[in-house]
């Protein structure tokens, strides 16, 4: 059986955002094919200049006709290689075929590969937000103490985040690293700098969390109301949250959207606090952003958003 599919997701087997669009997306009777990451030895994948083809369960599926994409995550988590010492080489090289296999896909994106990695840095995010007109927290990324120090006391009230998404990964489990509020500087040595930089911001008085989920010319504001007002940090677990639909002033809506024109994105989850005083005070922006969540709580029609994208 050789089918031809017309949209492809690009995720690994734990991405239930993409289950869950996959499930609202069957309805459209659209041939489509999910490549997880995991499945790198379990699918047959040959990549010829001219076409791909990916065997899977005697179904044969030819890539080239392929319209668009959906990439979620990384090609990142893979199955371990035979022999644990040859794991670092295996997995690169799996990396690049993936990244290298979608890259020449000639196809619409939502998003395309590079363009979300380089999106997701936060440090290019605030520069060209900066540029666009939002108000952004004053901010420093450094590791020299002294710096940091001089910066803490110019602000008086700071957060730390990470540079990166903060999950990580030991032997002991998977956890999360949040934004935090700083309340001491006395534990730091200044007389030797950092292992890695850290981000210091200003911290930013907050009467509403504001998340706003993007999807081409869709946008979906809403408010987060927390338990604990003077938690930095909405996402973290022990927060008790509410959420309500806003609107956001059409200023903000342009300046948003010129922001995905720079990043080149089509989807992204961005986040800001809005002040008592009215100001929206932009965070960061994530191009892959989670929103399931937000869909059932409210009613929003985010996953029709997308699959329409997907399908123009």
């Amino acid at each position: 059986m050789i089918i031809h599919p017309r949209v492809l997701f690009v995720t690994n087997k734990d991405d239930f955002a993409c289950d869950y669009l996959i499930y609202r997306f069957l309805h459209k009777q659209v041939p489509y094919l999910r490549l997880n990451s995991e499945d790198i030895t379990e699918v047959s994948i040959s990549f010829q200049p001219d076409n791909v083809e990916v065997l899977f369960d005697n179904i044969k599926y030819e890539l080239s006709y392929v319209k668009s994409v959906y990439f979620r995550r990384a090609p990142t988590v893979f199955p371990p290689a035979l022999n644990e010492n040859d794991t670092p080489f295996i997995n690169r090289e799996r990396r690049d075929f993936f990244e290298g296999l979608y890259c020449s896909l000639d196809v619409k994106w939502i998003n395309p590969v590079f363009a979300t990695y380089r999106a997701e840095r936060k440090l290019l995010q605030l520069n060209v937000a900066e540029k666009l007109g939002f108000y952004i927290p004053k901010t420093i990324v450094s590791n020299d103490p002294v710096k940091i120090l001089n910066f803490v006391n110019l602000c008086n009230e700071c957060i730390i985040k990470p540079i990166s998404h903060g999950l990580q990964i030991t032997n002991e489990g998977t956890y999360s690293i949040y934004t935090s509020e700083i309340t001491s500087l006395d534990w730091l040595e200044t007389d030797k700098l950092f292992e890695s930089p850290v981000l210091i911001q200003e911290k930013i008085s907050n009467y509403r969390d504001i998340r706003v989920t993007v999807v081409g010319d869709h946008v979906f504001a809403v408010e987060i109301e927390k338990n604990d007002p003077c938690s930095v940090d909405w996402r973290a677990p022990d927060i008790v949250k509410g959420y309500r639909i806003h609107q956001l002033p059409e200023y903000i809506i342009r300046q948003i959207y010129s922001l995905h024109r720079v990043l080149d994105l089509t989807y992204s989850a961005i986040d800001f606090i809005l002040t008592p005083e009215g100001k929206y005070v932009f965070l960061e922006t994530n191009p892959a952003g989670e929103w399931v969540w937000l869909e059932k709580e409210l009613g929003l029609k985010i996953s029709d958003a997308i699959i329409d994208e997907l399908l123009i």
